[in-house]
Formats: C-alpha cells, structure tokens, sequence
C-alpha cells in the first residue's frame, strides 16, 4: 500500500474483522512491526487462488473433528493437536503436485490457527511445519463439507452479537477530546491526578511474540482467549527450543525441573540465590500452565475481567522474557562456535 501511495486506514475501512484479523475495530492503533494481519477464511475466499487453501482448511476441520473423539492425551494438560502428518492421506485430487499441497496446507494451518473451531497452534514459514491444536469446541464443526457450512456453524457458536460486531467495517476512533473546546488560558489537556498512596498504576509493553498472538483478541474483548493464547505461546515457545512435542505440566518438568535444567531462565549469580530462583521460576512456568492456560483451553468458559487479564498478560510477558535468556545463550554459543571454528 506505501508503494502505491494508498493509506492504510482509508483502505481497511473497506474492511471487517469478519475478514481481516490483527487491527482493532477502532483502528485506534496501527499494527506493529511484530503484529501479524491474518486473513479469515472468509477473508482467504474473497481472494483469488484459494480454492486449494480452502480444501485443505475444511479437511482439517473434518481430520480435527474425528482425531479429537479418539484423543487419549498423555496427561489432563495436553489438548489434541494435529500436524502435516496427520494430513497426508487427504490429498484432495487437483492437488497433485507434493509441493503444492504441501503450501496448500500450510496456508490453510496458518489462517486456521485463529479460527473458531481451533485452539491456536504454530506455524515455520521457512519449513513450512505447522500444528494446530482444538479441544471439544471442534464437535459442532464435524459435520463440516463445505465452506458454507462452516461458515453457518460459526456464526451459531459466535453468537448473533459477536457476529454482528465481526462484519461492522473498520472505523477511525473519534478524537477523545476537542482542542477548540477549552476556555483560553486553560490547558488543553489537564494535568493527571495524584495518585492516591493506596494504590499504584503501572504500564508495561508486553513482549512481542504476546502481543503476535493477544493483541488482536484483547482488542475484540476476548479477554479470556487473549490470556489462554499468551500461556500457550509461552509453551510453544518452550516446546521449540527443546524440540519437544511433549505438553503441559510434563514439559514445564522436563524443561526445568533439572539440576540444571535444560532450558536457562534464572539471573542469579549467587550459588545459594540461584538455587532457590530455579525451583521458583520452575513453579512459575507451572503455574501458568496449570492455573491459566488449562482451566481456560478445557472449560467451562468463564469471561476474564479485563483488569486480571491484563495482570495476567503482564505475567506471560514476564515469562516469554526469561526465555529470552536461554535464546541468549544460545545465539552467544552459536556465535562463539563459529569464531573457533577452522
């Protein structure tokens, strides 16, 4: 749109979050660098060449909704998921071609992951990997053929109001005050008052990759799926660096629970001081699991009041952080492996 000298919010006015996923309905703030805009399904229809995308989103639709009647997880943590795998006996007929299907699906996954039926999942566009996890929220969707019928069947778990909010375009917010409204001499904008000794407000910029994943969600008021996606965006992001497909508490375990664990996420020099912060941070990363993401990923659902889900995305952003500490050392090793190297 810069190249074609288009403005940004003149062109999603055009728009709706029914099609378009990443910007708030007010557009009240434009995405950022580390912001994805995703499309829809619906969206991803309205655009040229998707037939083979929209194959392969609704077999996984139908893949997802029959491997979830089976799933037998290995503890009460783990949500099904599925992978290309689990997609290669689906290869519709005018998908032929192996690298074509295997784009096909990837596309599909990634727009997937933020659908209703779905619970999140990953994607690696440089391999084109993926994984999407669902729960029994995928049950309404297993009679799914068509894309109408998805799309019928969405709207009945949506709700009639949430689905009228969807499909209202993408409006500028009006100015929260007017300039020319104040009396001469006195400010325009009025200095903020004291805060009181009881209480303390604190502001935070949330690590990107729980922004990647909240933002949209928070901006829509689904506070409730903004903490759960956060919580598993922390997981994720532990799986990926042990390479593990393992879930839950078990991995929360398996990462930290070592002497030393596998996965660094401490500051402390201090012997005595490093000790008590391993096995400190170990609950903490169980806690989220256990007390955040699972009660919200199983049900039943309970709206989050907006002030705790911003505590508790502060909380994730906090944990997302300390995994930055192992990436760290990983990257200062990589590095120095490659001076020594001949």
């Amino acid at each position: 749109m810069y190249a074609q000298k288009l403005q940004f919010e003149e062109v999603v006015q055009q728009l709706c979050p029914a099609l378009l996923l990443g910007v708030a309905p007010d557009v009240s703030q434009l995405p950022q660098s580390s912001q994805d805009l995703v499309l829809t399904i619906a969206g991803a229809a309205n655009c040229r060449g998707t037939g083979p995308v929209i194959d392969q989103f609704i077999s996984m639709v139908q893949k997802a909704a029959a491997m979830e009647i089976a799933w037998l997880p290995a503890d009460r943590g783990e949500l099904p998921w599925m992978q290309p795998g689990d997609m290669a006996l689906h290869l519709p007929p005018r998908l032929k071609a192996e690298k074509l299907f295997a784009g096909a699906a990837f596309a599909a996954a990634a727009v997937g992951q933020r659908e209703t039926c779905f619970r999140g999942g990953s994607i690696n566009r440089e391999t084109l990997d993926w994984s999407l996890s669902f729960d029994r929220g995928i049950r309404p969707f297993a009679d799914v053929q068509r894309l109408e019928d998805y799309w019928r069947i969405r709207e009945q778990v949506l709700g009639p109001e949430r689905t009228e909010a969807d499909n209202r375009p993408f409006s500028i917010q009006p100015p929260s005050y007017n300039l020319g409204a104040w009396p001469p001499g006195m400010p325009a904008i009025p200095a903020p008052a004291e805060e009181s000794p009881k209480t303390l407000t604190v502001e935070c910029v949330l690590h990107p990759r729980i922004a990647e994943v909240a933002a949209e969600r928070y901006a829509r008021g689904s506070y409730n799926d903004a903490v759960m996606s956060a919580c598993k965006a922390v997981e994720h992001r532990i799986q990926t660096l042990l390479r593990s497909h393992v879930v839950g508490e078990k991995l929360i375990s398996e990462a930290l629970a070592g002497n030393p664990p596998k996965i660094k996420v401490t500051r402390s020099t201090n012997p005595g001081s490093l000790e008590s912060e391993r096995n400190g941070m170990h609950l903490l990363f169980r806690g989220a699991v256990g007390a955040l993401r699972n009660p919200r990923a199983h049900g039943p659902d309970e709206e989050d009041d907006r002030d705790e889900a911003d505590e508790m995305l502060a909380f994730a952003s906090f944990l997302m952080r300390r995994l930055d500490i192992e990436e760290a050392e990983r990257e200062k090793a990589a590095e120095a492996d490659t001076k020594s190297a001949p």
